[in-house]
């Protein structure tokens, strides 16, 4: 017998279980084409070598070691990298950063700290969002989401101010009590950033309704360029003087391994924050979630060897660009059309509303979008949902472009296939 919360867990099974057959031209061609989970397949092979010269471990590593939360190298070298990496404006102190088994678990530390459970207290995030946050904040901490919307604002530009403070009355409204704002920076799945008057406005917010600003910054150096128009540039809320703003106890940064160094195997995010107290209850938390110390060392290797690391990052934004525009030419000869703004991130934002099925839901626009995700997957080819990433029309899909190019390719046959019929 299973508790309530347990019933409904064993029916949402939100996770890969089990053996993968990745699509291959020559080995596997009939497998699925995945352009839903956001990982850098173009770095694996740099990243591995890298690992496969650094795998020599020395045996303490085999307990449980100085902790749980983060080693003193590991908090050392992260901390040196993001003081080259994120300009901060006050240096970065190894103390203020602590480490749980990925950026997934440190979400829901930040929510579990913030919000009391089960009183109807909130986490803030702006539409579309990363959809599996309505996972990672809620399915376990008893707290809710409330949701910003923009309508034709733009939500990168400071007037998004006025839509996230709506949100936040809204909710007061209705008895629920927000306790922390949570942006993606660079966005996902829009993939611009935000500039510095927008987080500036944010923090100003966040210090007048008296909650915490919680920025995930895991894409942060996963920033491309681009020669057709002007190029947007990454700015860690970590970089702004806050005197006179927000007290700097209530922001806090999220960075980890996945995304920028294609490591998501290594299973490792951070929490950088300036309050003292903040850090011990998350660290509190956390010990439910403590990385393997053998991928803290792999980590520490590759964060201190920053003469390597200056070369990879290199390499990541060019493959990342020479993606992007791949991923447009072919979209474009299909006449699939997307959100044309931003230049970080993996991914791209689909705009497939003119191939909704509408005759066959009754003009029900988010019918028609399950059914045509349905019918891709049947054709091999799967994309996250406008619907599940809180997207305000329907026939928006996030579509993973940093694979092999014959799999892009593949990927957006099938996806063509599929829209001509």
């Amino acid at each position: 017998m299973l508790s309530t919360r347990g019933k409904t867990w064993s029916k949402n099974i939100w996770f890969a279980h089990g053996a993968q057959k990745p699509y291959h031209p020559e080995t596997n061609p009939d497998a699925v084409v995945n352009f839903s989970f956001a990982e850098n397949w173009l770095m694996h092979d740099d990243l591995i070598q890298f690992i496969n010269t650094h795998s020599q471990f020395d045996n303490k590593l085999c307990a449980y070691g100085e902790g749980y939360t983060g080693t003193v190298r590991l908090r050392t070298a992260m901390a040196k990298h993001l003081n080259t990496h994120f300009n901060p404006f006050h240096e970065i102190d190894p103390e203020q950063i602590t480490f749980a088994a990925g950026v997934t678990a440190l979400n829901e530390a930040c929510t579990l700290v913030t919000c009391n459970p089960d009183n109807q207290e909130a986490i803030l995030i702006g539409n579309p969002v990363y959809g599996v946050f309505a996972r990672d904040l809620a399915a376990r901490t008893g707290a809710v989401l409330a949701h910003a919307n923009f309508g034709d604002a733009d939500q990168f530009s400071p007037d998004c101010v006025a839509a996230y403070e709506a949100a936040f009355e809204e909710a007061k409204a209705n008895g629920v009590t927000v306790r922390a704002l949570v942006i993606c920076n660079p966005h996902n799945p829009l993939g611009q950033c935000y500039p510095r008057e927008t987080l500036v406005g944010l923090m100003r917010l966040c210090a007048s309704k008296g909650i915490h600003l919680i920025s995930d910054e895991i894409y942060a150096l996963s920033v491309y360029n681009r020669d057709d128009r002007p190029v947007e540039k990454f700015t860690s809320v970590l970089s702004i003087d806050t005197t006179d703003i927000i007290d700097p106890k209530q922001v806090h940064a999220l960075y980890g391994m996945s995304k920028d160094f294609g490591a998501a195997g290594m299973r490792l995010g951070c929490l950088v924050t300036r309050s003292n107290e903040f850090t011990q209850a998350v660290r509190s938390v956390c010990c439910f979630s403590s990385p393997s110390q053998f991928s803290m060392d792999l980590a520490a290797k590759l964060l201190e060897d920053q003469a390597y690391l200056a070369k990879f990052l290199e390499k990541s934004r060019a493959t990342l660009q020479r993606g992007r525009l791949l991923a447009e030419e072919l979209l474009a000869q299909v006449g699939i059309s997307y959100h044309d703004k931003g230049n970080a991130g993996l991914f791209m934002w689909l705009d497939l509303a003119p191939f909704l099925p509408l005759d066959e839901t009754n003009g029900d626009g988010w019918a028609a979008e399950r059914l045509l995700s349905k019918r891709l997957e049947q054709a091999g080819v799967v994309m996250s949902t406008g619907e599940q990433y809180r997207a305000s029309t329907p026939g928006k899909f996030r579509f993973v472009f940093c694979l092999e190019e014959d799999e892009v390719r593949e990927g957006v046959k099938r996806i063509s296939r599929v829209l001509k019929k």
